[in-house]
């Protein structure tokens, strides 16, 4: 793995994601579209990302070519630019508009990420929030790697991501759970989960690794069920439970709150 710089942030970047989450209440706001190798062309070639990269993943052979083809439009868009400094005025390093650079600054600086990946047969979509006080920002991702930007109240962000899950809108009764041992539950829990026409995935995370916390959700064509796990002294145990619709929202809320103020 290639050397990575720790970033550091500058007052422009706290002044220009301060901006972004102040556009929280504009219901018109459009935030920018980046695409794969245009968030990596502006984060840096080498550095990790966070999110799926679906269409570099596929084009890993030519991640430098589209990298440098993606800056070349954001420069001629001007929504990139060249740092020019000292006497001899030749670039030192490359900026970006207020928009974007609030946008990368936010991504990298949340309370805490919450990441929803869904499952199903027209491809993956990825969804994740970055938590900053009582706003989140949103990323979507869609398999042909267009990251598309949002704004939400940090109280209306577990709704967002229920629009993924339970995009059907289901409306099933809250059941008894169904207790598999870990070890057999590859091989036992088919028939619950047969017939599931999307598996959404969401995890939070913070830099407190007890406020860690996943919870699955199977949408099937007329209910949905949740896939949790257990640890009993040394044993773990995985739950499914046919759930209402408020009943995972509310498993949502608590994932997306966890450790928060």
């Amino acid at each position: 793995m290639m050397e990575q710089h720790e970033i550091t942030w500058t007052q422009r970047d706290y002044d220009c994601a301060q901006a972004v989450l102040a556009r929280v209440a504009d219901l018109e706001v459009q935030l920018p579209i980046l695409t794969d190798e245009a968030l990596v062309a502006l984060d840096g070639l080498n550095r990790d990302q966070m999110t799926a990269l679906p269409w570099l993943d596929e084009h890993i052979e030519q991640k430098e070519l589209a990298c440098n083809v993606a800056l070349r439009s954001l420069l001629t868009s001007g929504a990139a630019f060249p740092l020019v400094t000292g006497e001899d005025m030749q670039p030192s390093g490359l900026a970006a508009n207020e928009e974007i650079t609030g946008i990368m600054a936010l991504r990298r600086t949340g309370e805490r990420i919450v990441t929803a990946e869904l499952q199903k047969d027209t491809g993956p979509v990825w969804f994740y929030g970055y938590i900053h006080g009582h706003v989140v920002l949103e990323e979507l991702v869609d398999a042909a790697g267009a990251h598309t930007f949002m704004l939400a109240a940090r109280s209306d962000f577990p709704a967002r991501v229920m629009e993924l899950a339970n995009a059907a809108k289901l409306e099933s009764a809250d059941g008894e759970a169904i207790t598999f041992a870990l070890d057999d539950f590859e091989q036992h829990a088919g028939p619950v989960l047969d017939g599931a026409l999307g598996v959404t995935s969401i995890t939070g995370v913070s830099l407190d690794e007890a406020t860690f916390a996943n919870y699955t959700l199977y949408s099937k064509p007329d209910h949905l069920v949740s896939l949790t796990s257990r640890v009993d002294g040394e044993s773990v145990y995985v739950d499914l439970t046919c759930v209402a619709a408020a009943t995972a929202h509310d498993a949502i809320a608590e994932l997306v709150e966890k450790g928060l103020q």
